[in-house]
Protein backbone atom coordinates (compact mmCIF):
# COMPACT_ATOMS: atom_id res chain seq x y z
CA UNK A 1 0.00 0.00 0.00
CA UNK A 2 1.48 3.09 -0.81
CA UNK A 3 0.88 5.47 2.44
CA UNK A 4 2.41 8.63 0.38
CA UNK A 5 0.21 8.55 -2.23
CA UNK A 6 -2.81 7.96 0.01
CA UNK A 7 -1.75 10.92 2.30
CA UNK A 8 -1.07 13.43 -1.11
CA UNK A 9 -4.86 13.02 -1.89
CA UNK A 10 -6.17 14.77 1.50
CA UNK A 11 -6.76 18.14 0.67
CA UNK A 12 -7.20 21.62 3.00
CA UNK A 13 -7.65 24.78 2.92
CA UNK A 14 -6.16 27.10 0.82
CA UNK A 15 -4.09 29.93 1.91
CA UNK A 16 -6.78 31.94 0.47
CA UNK A 17 -9.89 30.12 1.76
CA UNK A 18 -7.97 30.82 5.05
CA UNK A 19 -7.67 34.77 4.79
CA UNK A 20 -11.34 34.58 3.71
CA UNK A 21 -13.04 32.71 6.59
CA UNK A 22 -10.76 35.27 8.88
CA UNK A 23 -12.27 38.62 7.04
CA UNK A 24 -15.68 37.18 7.43
CA UNK A 25 -15.25 36.49 11.32
CA UNK A 26 -14.03 39.77 12.06
CA UNK A 27 -16.82 41.20 9.65
CA UNK A 28 -19.45 39.58 12.43
CA UNK A 29 -17.43 40.36 15.05
CA UNK A 30 -17.16 44.01 14.08
CA UNK A 31 -20.55 44.18 13.58
CA UNK A 32 -21.43 42.39 17.21
CA UNK A 33 -19.56 44.87 18.83
CA UNK A 34 -20.83 47.56 17.29
CA UNK A 35 -24.39 46.33 18.26
CA UNK A 36 -24.26 45.23 22.02
CA UNK A 37 -21.09 47.53 22.81
CA UNK A 38 -22.81 50.77 23.45
CA UNK A 39 -26.11 48.51 24.54
CA UNK A 40 -23.69 47.26 27.40
CA UNK A 41 -22.57 50.25 28.79
CA UNK A 42 -26.16 51.44 28.84
CA UNK A 43 -26.77 48.82 30.79
CA UNK A 44 -24.14 49.46 33.13
CA UNK A 45 -25.14 52.96 33.76
CA UNK A 46 -28.81 52.06 34.13
CA UNK A 47 -28.15 50.10 37.03
CA UNK A 48 -25.48 52.39 38.11
CA UNK A 49 -28.55 55.16 38.25
CA UNK A 50 -30.98 52.82 39.59
CA UNK A 51 -28.88 52.19 42.53
CA UNK A 52 -28.23 55.94 43.47
CA UNK A 53 -32.13 56.59 42.80
CA UNK A 54 -32.84 53.95 45.64
CA UNK A 55 -29.95 55.44 47.78
CA UNK A 56 -31.57 58.95 47.22
CA UNK A 57 -34.10 58.56 49.96
CA UNK A 58 -31.02 57.42 52.33
CA UNK A 59 -29.73 60.72 51.61
CA UNK A 60 -32.78 62.69 52.63
CA UNK A 61 -33.15 60.26 56.00
CA UNK A 62 -29.71 61.39 56.82
CA UNK A 63 -30.38 64.92 56.32
CA UNK A 64 -32.83 65.43 58.71
CA UNK A 65 -31.82 62.85 61.63
CA UNK A 66 -29.58 63.85 64.19
CA UNK A 67 -27.33 61.21 65.61
CA UNK A 68 -26.23 60.56 69.04
CA UNK A 69 -22.99 62.24 70.29
CA UNK A 70 -21.03 64.79 68.89
CA UNK A 71 -23.35 65.63 65.90
CA UNK A 72 -26.51 66.02 68.54
CA UNK A 73 -24.63 68.64 70.36
CA UNK A 74 -22.72 70.29 67.27
CA UNK A 75 -25.93 71.12 65.95
CA UNK A 76 -28.18 71.53 69.09
CA UNK A 77 -30.34 68.67 68.47
CA UNK A 78 -31.79 70.55 65.02
CA UNK A 79 -31.38 68.70 62.34
CA UNK A 80 -32.02 71.14 59.71
CA UNK A 81 -29.19 72.80 60.93
CA UNK A 82 -27.44 69.69 60.01
CA UNK A 83 -28.86 70.19 56.78
CA UNK A 84 -27.85 73.35 56.18
CA UNK A 85 -24.56 72.69 56.73
CA UNK A 86 -24.39 69.68 54.64
CA UNK A 87 -25.58 71.61 51.85
CA UNK A 88 -22.62 74.43 52.02
CA UNK A 89 -19.92 71.72 52.86
CA UNK A 90 -20.27 69.01 50.55
CA UNK A 91 -17.96 70.46 47.63
CA UNK A 92 -15.21 70.17 50.63
CA UNK A 93 -12.82 67.58 50.23
CA UNK A 94 -12.77 66.83 53.37
CA UNK A 95 -16.58 66.81 54.11
CA UNK A 96 -17.58 64.84 50.79
CA UNK A 97 -20.99 63.09 51.49
CA UNK A 98 -20.17 59.51 50.72
CA UNK A 99 -23.38 56.86 50.30
CA UNK A 100 -23.15 52.91 50.20
CA UNK A 101 -24.06 50.09 51.73
CA UNK A 102 -22.22 47.69 53.91
CA UNK A 103 -22.56 44.84 55.84
CA UNK A 104 -23.44 45.34 59.06
CA UNK A 105 -24.11 43.28 62.55
CA UNK A 106 -27.46 42.86 63.78
CA UNK A 107 -28.08 44.45 66.76
CA UNK A 108 -24.57 46.04 67.06
CA UNK A 109 -25.10 49.28 67.60
CA UNK A 110 -22.17 51.94 67.90
CA UNK A 111 -22.33 54.91 69.70
CA UNK A 112 -24.20 57.08 66.88
CA UNK A 113 -26.41 54.57 66.55
CA UNK A 114 -25.55 52.99 63.48
CA UNK A 115 -24.79 49.09 63.33
CA UNK A 116 -21.51 47.79 63.57
CA UNK A 117 -19.74 46.33 60.37
CA UNK A 118 -19.26 43.17 60.13
CA UNK A 119 -16.46 40.69 58.67
CA UNK A 120 -15.94 39.32 54.92
CA UNK A 121 -15.29 36.17 56.54
CA UNK A 122 -19.54 36.33 57.88
CA UNK A 123 -21.09 34.33 54.54
CA UNK A 124 -24.61 34.20 55.52
CA UNK A 125 -27.04 37.33 54.62
CA UNK A 126 -30.02 38.01 57.33
CA UNK A 127 -28.20 35.99 59.57
CA UNK A 128 -24.74 36.60 60.01
CA UNK A 129 -24.91 40.00 58.84
CA UNK A 130 -27.48 42.38 56.86
CA UNK A 131 -26.87 44.86 54.26
CA UNK A 132 -27.24 48.19 55.46
CA UNK A 133 -27.47 51.45 53.43
CA UNK A 134 -25.26 54.46 55.06
CA UNK A 135 -24.58 58.07 54.67
CA UNK A 136 -21.62 59.53 56.18
CA UNK A 137 -19.18 62.69 55.82
CA UNK A 138 -15.29 61.71 54.65
CA UNK A 139 -14.65 63.65 58.01
CA UNK A 140 -16.37 60.89 59.90
CA UNK A 141 -13.78 58.77 62.08
CA UNK A 142 -16.43 55.30 61.32
CA UNK A 143 -15.98 55.65 57.12
CA UNK A 144 -12.62 53.98 57.41
CA UNK A 145 -14.50 51.08 59.48
CA UNK A 146 -17.78 51.13 56.92
CA UNK A 147 -15.25 50.88 53.83
CA UNK A 148 -13.67 47.60 54.62
CA UNK A 149 -16.82 46.19 54.26
CA UNK A 150 -18.84 47.99 51.64
CA UNK A 151 -21.00 46.36 49.28
CA UNK A 152 -21.50 47.36 45.92
CA UNK A 153 -20.50 50.31 44.34
CA UNK A 154 -20.12 54.03 46.79
CA UNK A 155 -21.22 56.87 45.25
CA UNK A 156 -20.40 60.62 46.49
CA UNK A 157 -22.55 63.86 46.38
CA UNK A 158 -22.35 67.40 45.66
CA UNK A 159 -24.92 69.35 47.08
CA UNK A 160 -25.87 73.43 46.13
CA UNK A 161 -28.62 74.94 46.86
CA UNK A 162 -31.56 75.99 44.60
CA UNK A 163 -32.22 80.08 44.64
CA UNK A 164 -35.17 82.09 42.69
CA UNK A 165 -34.15 84.09 39.52
CA UNK A 166 -35.88 85.16 36.55
CA UNK A 167 -37.49 81.96 35.23
CA UNK A 168 -37.94 80.10 38.81
CA UNK A 169 -35.22 77.69 40.87
CA UNK A 170 -31.95 78.29 39.83
CA UNK A 171 -28.72 76.60 40.73
CA UNK A 172 -26.61 78.32 42.73
CA UNK A 173 -23.52 79.34 41.04
CA UNK A 174 -21.43 79.84 44.34
CA UNK A 175 -19.80 76.68 46.38
CA UNK A 176 -20.95 76.46 49.90
CA UNK A 177 -23.15 79.76 49.82
CA UNK A 178 -26.91 79.60 51.70
CA UNK A 179 -28.70 82.16 50.99
CA UNK A 180 -32.17 83.86 50.93
CA UNK A 181 -33.89 82.09 48.07
CA UNK A 182 -35.28 84.89 47.04
CA UNK A 183 -33.11 87.72 48.19
CA UNK A 184 -29.85 86.16 47.43
CA UNK A 185 -26.92 88.24 49.29
CA UNK A 186 -25.71 87.83 52.74
CA UNK A 187 -24.16 84.13 53.35
CA UNK A 188 -25.58 82.30 56.04
CA UNK A 189 -23.24 79.21 55.99
CA UNK A 190 -21.49 80.12 59.13
CA UNK A 191 -24.70 81.46 60.75
CA UNK A 192 -27.48 79.02 59.62
CA UNK A 193 -29.55 80.16 62.40
CA UNK A 194 -29.96 83.14 60.50
CA UNK A 195 -31.74 81.40 57.65
CA UNK A 196 -35.43 82.47 57.89
CA UNK A 197 -37.20 80.17 55.18
CA UNK A 198 -38.86 76.74 56.47
CA UNK A 199 -37.32 74.90 53.71
CA UNK A 200 -33.75 74.79 51.94
CA UNK A 201 -33.86 73.20 48.64
CA UNK A 202 -30.59 72.10 46.88
CA UNK A 203 -29.47 70.04 43.52
CA UNK A 204 -27.89 66.53 44.38
CA UNK A 205 -25.66 65.26 41.84
CA UNK A 206 -24.51 61.91 42.10
CA UNK A 207 -20.70 60.31 41.48
CA UNK A 208 -19.42 56.84 41.12
CA UNK A 209 -16.48 56.66 43.50
CA UNK A 210 -13.29 55.22 41.66
CA UNK A 211 -11.49 53.98 44.45
CA UNK A 212 -12.66 52.84 48.36
CA UNK A 213 -8.96 53.14 49.11
CA UNK A 214 -9.12 55.20 52.69
CA UNK A 215 -5.86 56.78 51.62
CA UNK A 216 -7.12 57.66 48.29
CA UNK A 217 -10.00 59.13 49.53
CA UNK A 218 -7.91 61.15 52.53
CA UNK A 219 -4.97 62.40 50.52
CA UNK A 220 -5.54 62.40 46.88
CA UNK A 221 -9.33 62.64 46.26
CA UNK A 222 -11.06 66.04 45.17
CA UNK A 223 -14.54 66.32 44.21
CA UNK A 224 -14.17 69.26 42.06
CA UNK A 225 -12.12 67.39 39.85
CA UNK A 226 -15.49 65.69 39.03
CA UNK A 227 -17.93 67.10 36.96
CA UNK A 228 -20.16 64.77 35.05
CA UNK A 229 -22.41 63.08 37.39
CA UNK A 230 -24.32 60.07 36.54
CA UNK A 231 -27.52 60.69 38.27
CA UNK A 232 -28.93 64.46 39.23
CA UNK A 233 -31.96 65.62 41.66
CA UNK A 234 -33.40 68.62 43.06
CA UNK A 235 -34.19 67.67 46.61
CA UNK A 236 -35.43 70.18 49.72
CA UNK A 237 -35.42 69.52 53.50
CA UNK A 238 -38.64 71.47 55.73
CA UNK A 239 -37.89 72.09 59.37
Amino acid sequence: MNTTSSKSNIKGFTLVETVIAIGILVVLLTGFLAVFGPAARTIKKTLSIDEASRLQDTLLLELTTIRDGAEFQRFQGDPFLKAINWVAQSEEPGETILIYKYRALPGQERPDGSLAPAGRQLAVSGADFIIEPQVRRLSDPLVEEDLQSVEGRVFFVKLRQLIFGDNGLRVSERQGEIVDPYRPGQNLAANPQAYSEAVVAFQAEYFSLPSTSINFLRQAFDPNNFTRPIFTRNLSVRR
